[in-house]
């Protein structure tokens, strides 16, 4: 009896050593499950961005399981970048309609010039599509802080020469813009 109970112990577990080769049985299979997500809306030419990687076909992005920031941008005339950032959970949604238009972040000024070792003060304000204004909680903060720095009111300080963004978000609808900063190292003009 006891040869029959080893033979049977190797046939499983040769059994499992193929399941587990072929994928199945979570050897090769891991991880490997992707989910389709289409990115769609107004304007139609934007960049579409998936966890900081700019994706060449929005209509159908391939995410693994897990959580992803989508990030959706298109830059203006005037050099602002206005975005709006989705967190999603792969498999929980397959499609994400943004409208750039629907809402816009006023800056003023709408590009910062300021000089080393100064402030300046700079206003935002959240309109609608009718230029309406809406209510709206904003963080600021500056690409390279090396350059300039902001405050939680949006005083800005230049800190040493140089260019970087200022970056005005509204936590509530994940809408941003970003305006060019440069920071001018000559001595400020006399009063």
């Amino acid at each position: 009896m006891r040869p029959n109970c080893w033979l049977l112990g190797l046939g499983i577990l040769f059994a499992l050593s193929l399941l587990a080769c072929s994928g199945g049985g979570g050897g090769g299979g891991v991880g490997t499950t992707t989910f389709a997500v289409t990115v769609q809306g107004s304007p139609s030419n934007v960049k579409v961005f998936v966890n900081g990687i700019e994706q060449s076909n929005p209509n159908r992005i391939e995410l693994p399981a897990g959580t992803h920031t989508i990030r959706v941008e298109t830059t203006l005339a005037n050099g602002q970048v206005v975005a709006q950032t989705f967190s999603i959970v792969a498999g929980t949604v397959n499609r994400i309609d943004y409208d750039l238009n629907q809402y816009r972040i006023v800056t003023n000024p709408t590009a910062v010039e300021v000089w080393a070792g100064e402030t300046v003060q700079v206003a935002a304000s959240m309109r609608d599509q009718n230029n309406n204004p809406v209510s709206a909680t904003f963080t600021w903060s500056v690409r390279d802080p090396q350059v300039a720095t902001v405050n939680s009111s949006g005083l800005v300080r230049g800190l040493r020469f140089g260019s970087t963004r200022l970056v005005v978000v509204d936590a509530v609808r994940g809408l941003s813009v970003e305006v060019p900063l440069t920071v001018l190292d000559f001595p400020p003009p006399p009063n």
